[in-house]
């Protein structure tokens, strides 16, 4: 006899219940396997419930393979392999790998200046968006991005940035990330990647993500170094002209020149021109995209509002190459839109608007303040020995050349003690490169400046 007690204010279906218990019975191990289970009628005289209700507990169990049933034999309890516990981890992988942790400062996370978002016009717009589209926004956007947003984009380029292009080269993506694995998509598996080193981190790490081929290259004070990328044998070398992270580094007209001579000597070459932080140039007008120079299409332009709209505003986008953009297509015209409709369209109207550009200044001015005040409070630090600081004039962040026998480890443990969160320039190289020793970088976009005060007092300590 099989007899359970179900719950009177249980709102489940009694059935359910029955089944619950029966499950559970047999995973338990109480209930064995090949046992035979009580007839329909025996279950529902034995726990005074109706045939049907015993009838469709067993349907569900047999549906989900608990139990079987065989015709004029009845029902029995199939094999069950028992699930073994796995020990409790303190942390989960998610925890270990996007929980922000709780630092007195953070010079390492190149963050926005959150408090500085425009909420009020930012709603505004939202309102607009909300109260002026309609099927728009719920249905499936074009793959490539909306065509307000791309038409928006393409003229804030051109006065912004000096290029000159159709908006139907301008592909828009849920961030940089997704593009890149968009873009790789293009070329053959044997195609090799150059990388700047020291450089952006995240661009080596995509490469291994997608098993590809890549080769590090030495930078110069002009910028990458020509004959390294020659002997690399790259076909396509990602570059970051306009401000290099985390060097600061200005690419040399003639060294832009040199790159696209590169570029257009072999058929299957291409640049990728990673333009991050352009907008932030404090004491001169930003300099002409290397974009604006092709003319060849040889130039991939990629850029991201993370930076100076929110990185939770996940639009990012690039300029293909009139050529590439044929086979872009080909590739990835089953793939759905990326980002959502309604953000589109809001960011569409801040450009149209002019919001968008009142916005950066607004921050410009605050990141420039930033950055004078860090410098200022290091130089007014007798205890670390500093032997120059490189920065300031554009970007969000600083390096600063130490003369010590510490290592850049050690550096970085003895300030983590401190509650102070720093990576030094050998953390960006992909290959060992003394020079770049004892270097701390230095990011101070979201820092205020007791907190910078504080921060450089006890780094201080640490010497």
């Amino acid at each position: 006899m099989l007899k359970y007690s179900f719950e009177k204010a249980s709102r489940k279906p009694l059935y359910e219940e029955l089944y619950e218990a029966l499950k559970g019975d047999i995973l338990s191990g109480r209930l064995q396997a090949g046992q035979k289970l009580p007839s329909k009628r025996q279950m529902a005289e034995d726990n005074d419930i109706s045939i049907t209700t015993v009838l469709n507990a067993y349907q569900q169990l047999i549906t989900e393979g608990y139990i079987s049933s065989s015709e004029k034999r009845g029902y029995f309890v199939e094999e069950i392999q028992q699930i073994e516990p796995v020990p409790e981890s303190p942390h989960t992988f998610v925890e270990k790998y996007y929980k922000e942790e709780d630092w007195f400062a953070d010079f390492e996370s190149n963050n926005f200046l959150y408090n500085r978002f425009p909420f009020a016009m930012w709603k505004k717009v939202i309102r607009e968006i909300l109260s002026e589209y309609d099927l728009e926004l719920v249905r499936r956007g074009n793959p490539f991005g909306l065509e307000e947003l791309r038409t928006q984009i393409a003229d804030f380029l051109y006065r912004s940035r000096g290029i000159s292009v159709s908006p139907e080269c301008v592909i828009i993506g849920a961030g940089v990330e997704y593009l890149y694995a968009r873009l790789v998509n293009l070329f053959s598996d044997e195609t090799i990647y150059a990388v700047e080193t020291p450089g952006y981190r995240k661009i080596p790490d995509i490469y291994d993500a997608y098993d590809l081929q890549w080769q590090s290259v030495g930078m110069d004070a002009q910028g990458i170094r020509m004959h390294e990328l020659f002997s690399s044998g790259a076909n396509i070398v990602h570059v970051s002209p306009e401000h290099h992270y985390p060097l600061g580094t200005v690419m040399s007209v003639a060294r832009r020149h040199q790159l696209l001579n590169w570029a257009n000597s072999n058929e299957g070459r291409y640049i990728i021109e990673d333009d991050y932080d352009c907008e932030f140039r404090y004491q001169s007008k930003s300099i002409p995209a290397l974009k604006s120079r092709d003319r060849a299409g040889r130039v991939i332009y990629v850029n991201t509002f993370s930076k100076t709209l929110s990185p939770a505003v996940r639009i990012s986008y690039m300029v293909l190459p009139e050529q590439l953009l044929q086979r872009y297509i080909e590739h990835t015209h089953f793939f759905t839109n990326s980002t959502s409709s309604l953000e589109q369209y809001a960011v569409a109207r801040f450009l149209e608007k002019g919001y968008f550009e009142r916005h950066l200044n607004r921050i410009r001015k605050q990141y420039r303040q930033k950055g004078e005040q860090l410098i200022h409070l290091l130089q007014e630090n007798k205890n670390i020995p500093i032997r120059s600081i490189r920065g300031g004039e554009s970007g969000t962040h600083v390096t600063v050349s130490l003369d010590t026998n510490m290592s850049d480890r050690e550096l970085k443990e003895r300030s983590a003690e401190k509650g102070v969160h720093l990576s030094c320039l050998s953390d960006f190289c992909t290959r060992p490169e003394p020079r770049y020793d004892h270097v701390m970088v230095l990011n101070f976009s979201d820092m205020e400046e007791e907190t910078q005060r504080e921060a450089i007092r006890r780094l201080g300590d640490i010497f």
